[in-house]
């Protein structure tokens, strides 16, 4: 009689888990350090976000001698802030919210902002973006960086791996 009584609930638990899921996330698909699910990481690993910031193909704030002074891990709050802003880098970028993305908050000159990595990788590519440096030289308008200031909800040193 209790597993009868437990089973809905049992039922009612796997429905709502379900609901839960994200659409564009692959069934089974884990981003363990992901601070949102789908397209976006958010790159906690100062040696990562080193690496993130070492752009070979375009200009990044590592490439400039007073470009970086610390690293620091944004909140989730300002991430969904700054993917709500997305949009105002068109024309620049066509549909910015279409790439995956990697986030690195870093400090210049007393300011925390927010270094945005995006990139167009196929379905079959082994790199883990929650882990490792999404690092491309060349690769065209698929592959592009800004940076976010958090404080005034503003991006600049648009840049992408090709000519604009």
């Amino acid at each position: 009689m209790k597993v009868v009584r437990l089973l809905p609930s049992f039922a009612t638990c796997l429905l709502a888990l379900a609901a839960c899921t994200p659409a564009n996330v692959k069934p089974g698909a884990r981003v363990p350090t992901a601070l949102k699910a789908g397209q976006s990481w958010v790159v906690t690993r100062p040696v990562v976000a080193a690496q993130v910031l070492d752009t070979c193909s375009r200009d990044s704030p590592a490439k400039h001698a007073d470009g970086i002074g610390g690293y620091w891990a944004p909140s989730r709050a300002q991430i969904d802030e700054l993917e709500s802003r997305l949009p105002q880098l068109q024309p620049a970028i066509a549909e910015p919210a279409q790439s995956g993305r990697q986030y690195v908050g870093f400090v210049s000159a007393g300011r925390q902002l927010i270094y945005i990595n995006a990139f167009t990788l196929p379905d079959h590519q082994k790199i883990n973006p929650a882990r490792e440096a999404v690092r491309v030289c060349d690769g065209g308008a698929g592959f592009w960086g800004a940076v976010y200031d958090p404080r005034s909800g503003t991006f600049s040193d648009i840049a992408r791996n090709g000519g604009f």
